[in-house]
C-alpha cells in the first residue's frame, strides 16, 4: 500500500484529536466529579446510577412524610395529654362531690367540670397544617363545640375519614387519631351525663364514676398507642437513613472519579500531546522522497 503525505498528515491529525478528546474528557470529570458525562460513556454503569438516583429521590421522599408524620403525631400526642388532664380533674371534682361537705359548692364544681369540659373540647379541635387533628378528612368545621347548656357536641358531620402515608416501599400508616376513636372512649357523653347530675344537684353515681375512669383509661390508651406509632417512625426513619447512605455510596462508586488517579492521566496524555507535536515537526516537513 503507497502511503502519501496525506496519509501521514490524516494519521496524525486523527492521534491528535483523539488525545485531545480524551483530556477534554478528563478535564469534564474533574470538574464535575462524575465518570459519567454522557449515557454512551458507560451505558451499563449510566443506567444503574439513573435507577440508584430514582431510588434516592424516593428515599427523601419517605423521609419528608416521617417528618410531616412526626409532626402530626407530637400534635396529637400533645392534646391527648391535654385531654387525659383535664379528664384527671374531672375525676377529682366527682371525687369531691361525694364528700357531705361538699354539698353547697356543687354550683363551684359544676363550673369546674364546665371548664375542664370546655378545655377538652379545645384540645379536640386543634389544627395542624390547616387540618383539623381530630377531625378524620372532613377539614371544613371544628369537629366538636359547646353548645348552649355547656354540653359538647360533635358538629362535624363525619370524623372517620384516615390519613394515610406512606413510609417506605412496602409501609403505609395511618397518621390521624380519627374523632370516632375520641367518641369510642365515651368521655364526652360521660361528662356531659356528669354534668346533667350534678345541676339536678344529685351527686354522680358509682356507674357514672366507672364510666369517666374507664373513658379515662381509653384516652391514655390512645396516647400510648400513638407513643409507641412516633416510636416506630423513628425506627423506620433510622433504616431510611442507612439505605440513604449506602445507596449514596452505591452512586459514588458508579459516577464518582479520583481526583489523583485522573490527575496523573491527564499529565500522561499532555506528554503524549506533546510527543505528537515533536514527532509531527519531525515527520510532516519532510516528503515521501525522504525516506526512500
Amino acid at each position: 500500500m503507497r502511503i502519501t503525505e496525506n496519509i501521514l498528515s490524516e494519521k496524525y491529525l486523527y492521534n491528535q484529536n483523539r488525545i485531545n478528546e480524551k483530556k477534554l474528557k478528563i478535564q469534564t470529570q474533574l470538574t464535575n466529579n462524575s465518570k459519567l458525562d454522557k449515557l454512551s460513556d458507560n451505558l451499563g454503569d449510566s443506567l444503574d446510577a439513573i435507577n440508584l438516583d430514582s431510588q434516592l429521590r424516593r428515599i427523601e421522599t419517605f423521609q419528608k412524610n416521617i417528618v410531616n408524620a412526626k409532626d402530626y403525631l407530637s400534635a396529637t400526642i400533645s392534646s391527648l395529654d391535654n385531654v387525659a388532664d383535664e379528664a384527671q380533674k374531672i375525676i377529682n371534682q366527682v371525687i369531691n362531690s361525694d364528700n357531705p361537705l361538699n354539698a353547697i359548692n356543687f354550683s363551684t364544681i359544676t363550673q369546674s367540670v364546665k371548664g375542664s369540659l370546655q378545655a377538652i373540647v379545645q384540645s379536640l379541635n386543634e389544627k395542624r397544617n390547616g387540618m383539623y387533628i381530630f377531625g378524620g378528612t372532613d377539614f371544613s368545621d371544628e369537629p366538636w363545640e359547646i353548645d348552649a347548656n355547656g354540653r359538647a357536641i360533635r358538629t362535624s358531620t363525619s370524623v372517620t375519614g384516615e390519613i394515610k402515608v406512606q413510609l417506605t416501599q412496602n409501609i403505609k400508616d395511618t397518621m390521624n387519631v380519627t374523632g370516632d376513636k375520641i367518641e369510642n372512649t365515651d368521655l364526652i357523653d360521660t361528662i356531659n351525663d356528669i354534668l346533667d347530675s350534678l345541676e339536678a344537684g344529685t351527686v354522680p353515681d358509682d356507674t357514672l364514676k366507672e364510666r369517666l375512669t374507664n373513658a379515662y383509661n381509653s384516652i391514655v390508651n390512645l396516647q400510648s398507642l400513638n407513643g409507641d406509632k412516633f416510636n416506630r417512625l423513628d425506627d423506620i426513619d433510622i433504616l431510611l437513613d442507612k439505605q440513604l447512605t449506602d445507596t449514596q455510596d452505591l452512586i459514588s462508586k458508579k459516577q464518582d472519579v479520583d481526583p489523583a488517579e485522573l490527575a496523573v492521566e491527564l499529565q500522561y496524555q499532555d506528554y503524549l500531546l506533546q510527543l505528537s507535536y515533536k514527532l509531527a515537526s519531525t515527520i510532516l516537513p519532510k516528503s515521501i522522497l525522504d525516506y526512500l
